[in-house]
């Protein structure tokens, strides 16, 4: 298929995928890529949510950063015969640690960042900024020029409280279509050290690991992940 969807992270505007979307371009002239925004989303509605989200998106490859990693393994997993493959790009299976998976996010550590962002709304995107941003080069000067969403804040709150629910081991253990994941070695929301546990899942997959990336490898390194994807769908 000659389409590829590119799907932003949590509270983020699809603009900040730009610089990936041209470096793919560059690489990939004839595959027409896009970019979408996420959708308000909830748990209680998530079925009809993604049926929708995967009714608006062009049949294709699906990227997704972050959160947008997440969701485009359930639209593969709801769609297989519309999704011909997934890219998650500083993505989890679990966002949050479970039993049995211990490389994500301490509990205690996401069930305060909930809090914070039901509590204090603005103020959350600042401190998420700058995790977004830690470990690449610069990180305070590129966590201005993050871009949010347009989703008010009950809609952020619903899409943080998704993020901390899903749990992609299963799909992703039992997705027959090609997988790549692309990490940060510096990456503080996604520990790089998923690595092994992701190939783990399914030894088909394809894991590419930057070692001085941050979370935000959309902006810091998008020659580096346009090089990932290119040379990953060019062997499929």
């Amino acid at each position: 298929m000659n389409n590829l969807t590119l799907l932003p992270g949590w509270a983020l505007a699809a603009s900040n995928l730009l610089p990936l979307q041209q470096a793919l371009q560059e690489r990939l002239p004839a595959l027409n890529i896009q970019l979408a925004e996420l959708p308000a989303l909830q748990m209680s509605t998530l079925e009809p949510d993604l049926t929708a989200l995967a009714e608006a998106l062009p049949a294709g490859w699906l990227a997704g950063w972050s959160l947008g990693g997440m969701l485009a393994v359930q639209l593969q997993r709801r769609f297989p015969e519309r999704f011909c493959g997934v890219i998650t790009i500083a993505s989890n299976a679990c966002f949050a640690v479970r039993d049995g998976w211990p490389h994500a996010m301490p509990v205690d550590t996401f069930k305060a960042f909930l809090s914070d962002a039901r509590e204090q709304p603005e103020r959350i995107l600042k401190r998420f900024s700058l995790l977004v941003t830690q470990g690449g080069e610069n990180p305070r000067e590129m966590s201005k020029q993050l871009r949010w969403s347009d989703a008010d804040p009950l809609q952020r709150l619903n899409q943080l409280a998704l993020l901390g629910v899903i749990d992609n081991r299963i799909p992703l253990q039992r997705c027959a279509q090609p997988v790549l994941h692309c990490l940060g070695g510096s990456d503080a929301l996604v520990p790089a050290a998923v690595e092994a546990d992701l190939l783990a899942l399914n030894d088909n997959a394809r894991v590419s690991v930057l070692p001085q990336g941050g979370h935000a490898l959309p902006l810091e390194a998008p020659l580096w992940l346009a090089g990932e994807i290119a040379d990953w769908l060019d062997s499929q």
